[in-house]
């Protein structure tokens, strides 16, 4: 387990954004905290991030083309489609695109580390 400092690049709903986080990193996966206090897990092996608040527990699932929403005061989990239209892992980075498929929104997440 190493701390690193990760640089995140992440276009969602049409909302640009670009942050440096310190994280901590063992194999393939990297855990920080972003600037609105969500959990975040980045599975680069199993390509899934989670993303957590007090409420709310998104679990996006390239390899399943799905996003698992778990509404935690209910305990209620929805599912949403999504296309993958990339992923690219290197060394250093991990980059995904995708189609939100009812809305025809295309996000991006970069992770640079």
């Amino acid at each position: 387990m190493a701390k690193i400092n990760i640089k995140v690049y992440s276009k969602l709903n049409d909302i640009e954004e670009i942050t440096e986080f310190m994280a901590i990193k063992m194999d393939d996966v990297i855990k920080y905290i972003d600037l609105e206090n969500n959990k975040m897990i980045i599975d680069m092996k199993n390509n899934i991030i989670i993303r957590e608040n007090s409420d709310y527990v998104f679990t996006l699932k390239f390899n399943e083309n799905i996003i698992e929403i778990l509404i935690k005061k209910v305990k209620k989990v929805m599912n949403k489609e999504i296309k993958v239209l990339l992923i690219d892992k290197t060394k250093k980075r991990f980059l995904v695109r995708y189609l939100l498929s009812d809305e025809k929104l295309i996000n991006e997440y970069y992770v640079n580390y």
